[in-house]
């Protein structure tokens, strides 16, 4: 769809280590131009990768683990770069073009997941991956017309994959 900005993820494998698991996967994110154009204007751009794995249950599921990375994109106009900060420990790392941003924050490879928790053999788990941008991160006058503009919709759905038993 020529106005589709969501983030895509292709999970592309779990393994299960021993009570955790390891996660590779990769993120392909769709800035509008608005979104670039506010990027380069001085607008701080945040993501976060939101991880769990649910208990499939008989009337709902339920999370038995969840882990998150943030990542903000900034733009620095006198030196023609792009800096990108984990939120988590503060590293940022700089590159001279936008494409080169996103694709450090793109790559998933063998994140290890620490998600000791007594699998049951008769229960169906799930590893749930999302994109979800940040939209309470932007500035103050854009943050109420990112909910309406359909420019700012840069999330994406959850993408399932079974864990094997």
């Amino acid at each position: 769809m020529a106005d589709d900005y969501s983030a895509d993820i292709a999970i592309s494998n779990v393994n299960i280590v021993g009570k955790g698991c390891e996660l590779s996967a990769d993120i392909t994110y769709k800035l509008s131009p608005l979104a670039k154009e506010a990027l380069n204007k001085g607008i701080n751009l945040t993501w976060r990768v939101l991880i769990k794995i649910d208990q499939k249950g008989w009337l709902w599921n339920s999370s038995v683990y969840e882990y998150e990375m943030a990542y903000q994109i900034q733009h620095h106009a006198v030196l023609n770069l792009y800096s990108v900060e984990q939120i988590a420990n503060g590293a940022t790392e700089a590159y001279s073009t936008l494409n080169a941003a996103l694709n450090s924050i793109s790559k998933i490879r063998q994140l290890k997941l620490d998600c000791a928790f007594n699998r049951d053999p008769e229960k169906k788990y799930y590893l749930a991956v999302k994109v979800l941008f940040d939209r309470e991160a932007l500035a103050v006058p854009l943050r109420a017309l990112s909910y309406f503009d359909k420019q700012w919709a840069l999330s994406s759905p959850w993408e399932l994959w079974q864990l094997q038993k």
